[in-house]
C-alpha cells in the first residue's frame, strides 16, 4: 500500500451490525474458563504486579541485558530502572500515576501503567521493558524519568523505541554519544523532530545508522533491530531473531522462560520452532500472547472459542496449525521477495564478540538455523 501512497484505510462504522456469534452462551463459558486460567498463572500475577517492566531485572540477572550499546549483559543500574522501582515511584508520586492500567477494554491482567512525575502529573503511559533496555540499559541510562521522557518523544514523533534505541546504541559505538548522558538523548528526540541530517539518520533506524556510520557492531536481523533480549545469552532467543521472517522480532518467540541451559546452543531450535509456532498462532487468532499463559494451561478454551464464535469444529492443536501455516505463508513471501538462508543468520560480530558477563558469543550452528522451517 506504501508504494501505492496509501497512508491510511478508514472504515465508517454507521449503520453496521457487529457479525453474529454461533453460540453466545457457549462462547461465554468458554470465555469464563479461560479467564480463569489466565489469572491462575503465576506469570500473570507478575505482569499485573510490575508489568513487562518486571523483566528488567531477570534479563539482567540473565547476562542477556543490552548495555552500552550490546556491549554487555548486565547493567549496574538495572535496579534503578527495574519494574520493582517503576511501581514504587508511581506509588510514591501518585496523581495520575497507575501502576496498574488496561491497554484495552476487557483486560484483566492489566500490565500496562502511566509514569507521573514529581509532582503526579502524567509523563507518558506506559514505560514498558523494551523501551527500559533500549533507552536505558543500552544507553547506560539509569534513570526512569529521563526514559519516561524519550519514550514520550518517540511516541510523539511515531517512531519505534527499540529501533530507535538501538540507533543510538550504535551512534554510542561510533563515539557520537555519551553513555548515560540523558540530556544529550533527549536533544537527538528534538533532532529527530526537527529532522535534522543527524536525526533523519536515527529516525531510519539501527540498520540504516550502522551503515552511515560505518560500525559493524549493528544488533539488526533482516535489518530489523533486536529486543532486550541479548541473542548470545538466549540463544533460544537468538534462533527466532534469526529465523523468523519478521526479523528480529521478540513478539514472534520469546524462550527465556523455558527450563534449560540459554548458554548451550543446544536444543534452542526446538525451544525457538514451538514458540514461533503459538505466537504466529496467537497472532493469527487476534489474541494477546500474555493470554497465552492461560490458553497454555487449558488448550481446550481455543477450539471452544471457535466453535463458540463461528460455530466451527476444530482440533485441539488449531493453535498450532494456524501457526505452521501463518509462518509458511510468511517464509513463502521472504523467498518471493529476494530472501536468503543468508539472511536468517545473527550478525557475524555476535558470533566473534564475547557478551560479559558470561562471555558467550552466539554459536548455534548455521545448518541447525537453516533446517529451523523442515517440518
Amino acid at each position: 500500500m506504501g508504494s501505492k501512497r496509501i497512508k491510511a484505510m478508514v472504515i465508517d462504522p454507521a449503520g453496521g451490525e457487529p457479525p453474529a456469534i454461533a453460540d453466545l452462551q457457549g462462547y461465554r463459558a468458554v470465555q469464563k474458563a479461560l479467564n480463569q486460567s489466565v489469572l491462575a498463572q503465576p506469570q500473570t500475577k507478575g505482569y499485573h504486579d510490575l508489568g513487562t517492566a518486571g523483566n528488567t531485572s531477570v534479563i539482567n540477572f540473565m547476562g542477556a541485558l543490552p548495555t552500552r550499546g550490546f556491549s554487555e549483559g548486565r547493567f549496574e543500574g538495572a535496579e534503578k530502572i527495574s519494574g520493582e522501582h517503576l511501581v514504587e515511584t508511581i506509588h510514591q508520586r501518585g496523581g495520575a500515576g497507575k501502576p496498574w492500567h488496561s491497554c484495552m477494554p476487557g483486560c484483566i491482567i492489566l500490565c500496562s501503567n502511566i509514569y507521573a512525575d514529581e509532582k503526579g502529573e502524567s509523563i507518558v503511559a506506559p514505560i514498558e521493558y523494551e523501551t527500559i533496555g533500549l533507552m536505558g540499559s543500552n544507553l547506560g541510562i539509569d534513570n526512569l524519568d529521563v526514559i519516561a521522557r524519550l519514550n514520550w518523544h518517540l511516541n510523539d514523533i511515531g517512531v519505534d523505541s527499540i529501533d530507535i534505541g538501538a540507533a543510538i546504541g550504535v551512534a554510542g559505538r561510533a563515539g557520537k554519544f555519551r553513555w548515560g548522558d540523558g540530556d544529550q538523548a533527549l536533544a537527538f528526540m528534538e533532532e529527530i523532530h526537527q529532522g535534522t541530517p543527524f536525526g533523519r539518520m536515527l529516525g531510519n533506524g539501527a540498520g540504516f545508522t550502522g551503515k552511515t556510520l560505518g560500525i559493524k557492531e549493528v544488533p539488526v536481523v533482516k535489518n530489523q533491530a533486536m529486543a532486550s533480549y541479548d541473542p548470545r545469552a538466549i540463544k533460544g532467543t537468538g534462533v527466532t531473531y534469526a529465523t523468523s521472517p519478521m526479523g528480529a522480532d521478540h513478539t514472534c518467540g520469546l524462550t527465556f522462560r523455558n527450563k534449560m541451559d540459554h548458554l548451550s546452543p543446544v536444543g534452542q531450535v526446538e525451544a525457538s520452532r514451538r514458540s514461533q509456532i503459538n505466537m504466529a498462532g496467537y497472532d493469527t487468532l487476534g489474541a494477546c500472547i500474555f493470554a497465552g499463559f492461560g490458553f497454555g494451561a487449558a488448550p481446550e478454551t481455543i477450539p471452544g472459542l471457535i466453535q463458540g464464535r463461528y460455530g466451527w469444529e476444530v482440533p485441539v492443536d488449531f493453535l498450532q496449525v494456524l501457526g505452521r501455516e501463518t509462518l509458511k505463508a510468511e517464509r513463502e513471501f521472504n523467498l518471493k521477495a529476494g530472501f536468503t538462508p543468508e539472511d536468517d543468520r545473527i550478525p557475524a560480530w555476535m558470533e566473534e564478540e564475547p557478551l560479559p558477563p558470561h562471555n558467550v558469543v552466539f554459536d548455534v550452528p548455521p545448518g541447525e538455523l537453516d533446517g529451523f522451517f523442515d517440518w
